[in-house]
């Protein structure tokens, strides 16, 4: 958050336009699905996982919900949980590492995708394409939306028994399990939770784009978590919550058009991006006891 209003003066003095309030809600309405995958990747960061596949659901997901058949977007919900259960299933019965894990669905997705719909296309239902242009208000319905889930997540993380046993279970698993907590299940529920979020967030962009395009969800991955670093949640999970991985979106979104406003080569853009990141990580690491 203070990083975010750091940014903000900054932009405000660089260039006045990029505070403008209309500049602020484009902003808010591209950024509307990354805050969405944002959300799902913070939640299994809690437990001390990481899901690589999100970007993969997210282009699965357009490429389902473009096409012009019956129930196109529940099938599109109900490939995303199947992604979120293999996940956990391979996570919790063979052991395997959540990045190995996540890594391997990552690619088998997004080849999917492109078996799906190979080349940008397509045309979504139109109560979507209503949906994309439709405001309250004064914002867009997607930002609205979008708001809520953070906060309706954020709440449940806070102040809920299931959020009490994320944090446990990222913490610690042996002592949430010696505390009665049914780890197992928690790391379930939270790589279905990641898939879903995933798909919604897909789901927005294809509205949004009016197409499909397997390869849209690419930059969503790592994204989700160099915004969940710069958010403030712990990496090794245990510690966080969703509105300042939601804040971490906003910041390099800013920082991004900000960039762009001043000129400032793409390039350049993914350095200075890449070492943000990896000054959150090391702030997460000299906070942590031990290390």
């Amino acid at each position: 958050m203070v990083l975010l209003a750091i940014l903000a003066i900054g932009l405000g003095i660089a260039s006045p336009h990029a505070l403008s309030a209309q500049n602020l809600i484009n902003i808010l309405n591209q950024q509307a699905s990354l805050i969405l995958v944002t959300v799902g990747q913070t939640i299994v960061v809690l437990t001390a996982g990481l899901d690589l596949s999100v970007g993969s659901v997210v282009s699965l997901t357009t490429a389902i919900a473009s096409h012009d058949i019956p129930f196109a977007v529940p099938l599109a919900v109900l490939a995303a949980l199947a992604v979120g259960l293999v996940n956990a299933t391979g996570i919790l019965k063979f052991g395997i590492h959540p990045i190995l894990m996540t890594l391997s669905t990552m690619t088998a997705v997004q080849g999917l995708a492109l078996l799906i719909r190979p080349i940008p296309g397509g045309t979504v239902p139109d109560w979507m394409k209503s949906y994309a242009g439709a405001e309250l208000l004064g914002l867009p319905l997607p930002v609205i939306l979008t708001a809520l889930a953070v906060l309706i997540a954020g709440m449940a993380i806070s102040h809920s028994r299931f959020g009490l046993h994320l944090m446990a279970t990222g913490a610690s698993p042996q002592s949430a399990l010696l505390g009665g907590v049914n780890t197992g299940r928690v790391i379930l529920v939270a790589y279905l939770l990641s898939s879903l979020f995933a798909c919604l967030g897909g789901l927005n962009l294809a509205a949004r784009l009016a197409s499909g395009d397997p390869l849209v969800g690419a930059p969503f991955g790592i994204d989700s978590i160099a915004a969940t670093a710069l958010g403030g949640t712990q990496l090794s999970g245990g510690l966080g919550g969703v509105a300042g991985p939601a804040a971490g979106v906003l910041f390099l979104a800013l920082l991004g058009n900000g960039l762009n406003l001043l000129n400032i080569s793409t390039y350049y853009q993914m350095i200075i991006k890449g070492a943000l990141l990896i000054l959150a990580v090391s702030a997460h690491r000299r906070n942590q006891p031990g290390l």
